[in-house]
């Protein structure tokens, strides 16, 4: 089932990639649940090196966590909670599915994931919110933990959070900060506003670090946790550690 070349759905909430062909070995990112990969190479046992057609982002994955041969032109729709809980139909198991998830309907209306129906514990609203900016979007995402390739509110990195905002607004852009600052147009400091995501360099120029203005002088972003923080030209200043955490880069405005 797994063999090269195979387009397959994610079946399970979260499906970590990884460095290495290994439980052990580091994140890099994740698929969430209904989103689509493709098996690009055979590892050892049961361990494949995907890429994401969602953002072309390659690691490997645990076959185990796909459903292949399945129909894939269904209609389709996205969860906006930032998490929300669902209960599979045959199984009876409860399904806690992050922001970003994607659900198929069937003729009867019935919401399915990897080919079974799904029931949402919220009947009224089991879809979620309609996103109304990126900043508001990043702001349910407070106090979220980091997690270092983490695309969910359970653990997230910095541009994990920029990528699945933007999502969730309708924005496709790029996994890591280094890719994303290419996305949008630039903006000078003295026009920047709410909305904007700020990119900010390590001491070898490079950048590592993105963010979402909720003002022109606040800042969402994740660093030990989703926190907003004060923007400066400078950078990000870290009001308690009274220093700039993060060196400014430039300014982009996703459209």
């Amino acid at each position: 089932m797994c063999k090269v070349g195979s387009i397959g759905i994610t079946s399970v909430a979260i499906a970590p990639l990884r460095i290495l062909d290994s439980d052990t070995s580091e994140q890099v990112s994740q698929t969430l649940a209904g989103e689509h990969i493709e098996i690009l190479e055979k590892g050892r046992g049961e361990w494949v090196k995907i890429k994401s057609l969602n953002d072309n982002y390659v690691g490997w994955a645990d076959c185990r966590q796909f459903k292949f041969n399945l129909d894939s032109k269904s209609n389709s729709c996205m969860l906006k909670s930032t998490m929300s809980k669902w209960r599979d139909e045959s199984s009876g198991a409860e399904l806690w599915l992050p922001a970003g998830s994607l659900l198929t309907y069937n003729n009867d209306g019935e919401y399915m994931l990897s080919g079974s129906v799904v029931i949402p514990y919220d009947i009224d609203n089991p879809i979620g919110e309609k996103q109304e900016s990126l900043s508001k979007t990043a702001l349910k995402f407070l106090k979220a933990p980091y997690q270092w390739g983490g695309r969910t509110v359970s653990g997230i990195d910095c541009s994990g959070l920029s990528q699945i905002v933007a999502t969730l607004n309708g924005i496709t852009i790029p996994r890591d900060a280094s890719q994303q600052v290419k996305s949008g147009v630039a903006v000078d400091w003295g026009m920047r506003c709410e909305n904007d995501l700020a990119f900010f360099e390590n001491k070898k120029g490079a950048i590592t670090h993105v963010g979402i203005l909720t003002s022109k002088d606040g800042i969402i972003h994740a660093s030990g946790y989703v926190r907003v923080d004060k923007l400066t030209v400078d950078g990000i200043f870290n009001v308690k550690e009274d220093r700039i955490t993060h060196k400014l880069t430039c300014l982009r405005r996703l459209k």
